[in-house]
């Protein structure tokens, strides 16, 4: 009896072990947030989890606890009320403000540090001014931040005349004093081409990509990747082979501890071709030398994982890229997911697809010829209550959007294949977005693929681990899971070693959650 009665406590314990291994906090709904609110999750600061708020023209720092109860509102009375944007960088220090209005045709640029209590330090800084014309864009400076969140840069863009136009930047470091100004001038040939996903590596040095498509909606045919060093006045451009292969969207990453820049896409072997394959080019920092350029080539068994409902053929037609993570080896994880909407015609191949033009998770950002400040910008995805693009079939009808399954491809240094897998998801909603995609949680020894899977009509958060040598795992239901709260996953952000803050909607009211594993 006294064995039988250990064994039942040993199970008790496990049990219990088991049951407090993962908690979710939730915050309660705060009457003065709406759905046109905007939101930005700063992270952990002494125990204590910052979130920016906009409301209208108010704009707030809350701070939580770790029960996510609210225990301070400060108020940026600081921001004027008519403000053109906000960008938030927060490094383990403390978060970054910036923000633009203007005043009297003069754009002023402002920044300000953010304590881990939600405090400015300090006054705002003018950092920058700029005198635009009565029917110019207001929306001058775009910012970036570099991955170990040391350096960042403010960026305008002029037109001089057709196809050319003056670039000036500013680098500052992570406590807003400047590092360098420059200014330049870069040449585009003709209106097919175009520059895009800008880039600030760890030691200030400014990437872009520009790319050559016969038309509009059509595939790259010629691509480079141009950098202007921290301390360089001119941009030196590295012209990519592209060898029998057409891109589609040309993304850029930077290995910093290698020194390296890694560029991909997906890629086709024709014209507006289906999608075969992926392309990946590295190049060294100094831009000296061969670069590794390499073109993987789909098998049919990665197509008939990932195809879902599609045929064989055309299974990557609805894919996009997503996240790109540099592991410490140099070698690189790609991630992409299906992505389409109910107009999905599969008579119709990628560049047909106004999905292809119009889904801002590619987050591909391109220059607009139309702006007097040729800077069209980039989709902001810290808002809520949007639905992914323009609806292009008119404001009165029915949408439904599809997120379904995401592929998952490890390359070493050299750009080999290791492995390939498909975390196999399917999620759908109507005229709205906000419940879908995934995010993902880097838990120490594998990654968790988080997202909501429907059950009675309503989305359960969901997990699915991803080991280092590329195995997938379905995890048990996440506990803690109270009824009636709505995650929006995709715009959750890790804050903590195994810790993450997510927005929820719970009966029209929102609420933010810690998920604690």
């Amino acid at each position: 009896m006294k064995a039988k009665g250990l064994f039942l406590l040993f199970i008790l314990c496990t049990l219990g072990l088991d049951i407090t291994a993962q908690r979710i906090f939730y915050s309660e709904p705060d009457r003065d947030d709406m759905r046109q609110m905007k939101f930005e999750i700063l992270g952990k600061y002494n125990n204590q989890y910052l979130i920016y708020k906009n409301i209208r023209t108010r704009h707030y720092i809350c701070v939580y606890d770790a029960e996510m109860k609210m225990k301070d509102k400060i108020d940026l009375d600081f921001i004027p009320d008519r403000v053109i944007s906000v960008d938030l960088f927060s490094n383990p220090e403390n978060t970054l403000l910036f923000y633009q209005y203007e005043k009297r045709n003069v754009v002023y640029l402002m920044g300000v540090r953010i304590d881990g209590a939600g405090k400015k330090i300090g006054e705002p800084l003018e950092l920058d001014t700029t005198r635009i014309g009565s029917f110019s864009d207001n929306k001058v400076y775009s910012i970036i931040s570099s991955d170990d969140k040391k350096k960042l840069m403010a960026f305008k863009m002029k037109i001089k005349v057709r196809d050319d136009f003056q670039v000036q930047t500013l680098l500052l470091s992570n406590t807003l004093i400047p590092i360098r100004r420059t200014s330049f001038t870069y040449s585009l040939e003709n209106n097919k081409e175009s520059i895009a996903d800008f880039y600030l590596d760890n030691e200030g040095n400014f990437l872009f990509s520009h790319v050559t498509r016969p038309g509009q909606r059509e595939y790259i045919s010629q691509a480079k990747l141009a950098v202007l060093q921290a301390y360089a006045d001119t941009v030196k451009v590295f012209p990519l082979t592209l060898k029998d292969v057409f891109l589609d969207e040309l993304r850029i990453k930077v290995d910093n501890s290698n020194g390296r820049y890694i560029l991909s896409s997906l890629s086709s072997k024709s014209k507006r071709g289906n999608i075969e394959g992926l392309f990946v080019s590295i190049i060294n920092k100094n831009l000296e030398g061969p670069d590794i350029e390499r073109i993987i080539e789909f098998s049919d068994d990665f197509r008939s994982m990932a195809k879902g409902d599609a045929s064989l053929k055309l299974a990557f037609n609805d894919y996009y890229l997503k996240h790109f993570i540099v592991k410490k080896d140099g070698g690189i994880l790609i991630t992409g997911e299906s992505s389409y909407t109910n107009n999905r015609n599969n008579n119709l191949n990628r560049w047909d697809n106004p999905w292809m033009w119009s889904n801002p998770w590619n987050n591909y950002w391109g220059w607009n010829p139309w702006n007097n400040w040729g800077w069209g910008g980039g989709w902001n995805t810290w808002g809520w209550g949007r639905p992914w693009g323009m609806n292009s079939w008119g404001p009165n009808q029915q949408i439904r959007y599809f997120a379904e399954n995401v592929i998952v491809l490890s390359l070493d240094k050299e750009a080999n294949v290791q492995w390939s897998n498909v975390i196999t998801k399917s999620q759908y909603d109507d005229n709205t977005d906000n419940m879908l995609s995934y995010q993902i949680m880097n838990s120490g020894a594998e990654l968790l693929f988080l997202y909501n899977e429907w059950s009675r009509r309503q989305p359960m958060l969901n997990a699915q681990s991803l080991s280092p040598d590329g195995k997938v795992n379905k995890e048990p239901p996440l506990k803690s899971l109270d009824k009636g709260y709505e995650f929006m996953i995709r715009l959750g952000k890790q804050v903590g070693a195994r810790e993450m803050l997510a927005p929820a909607v719970y009966r029209n009211s929102f609420s933010f959650a810690r998920i604690d594993f």
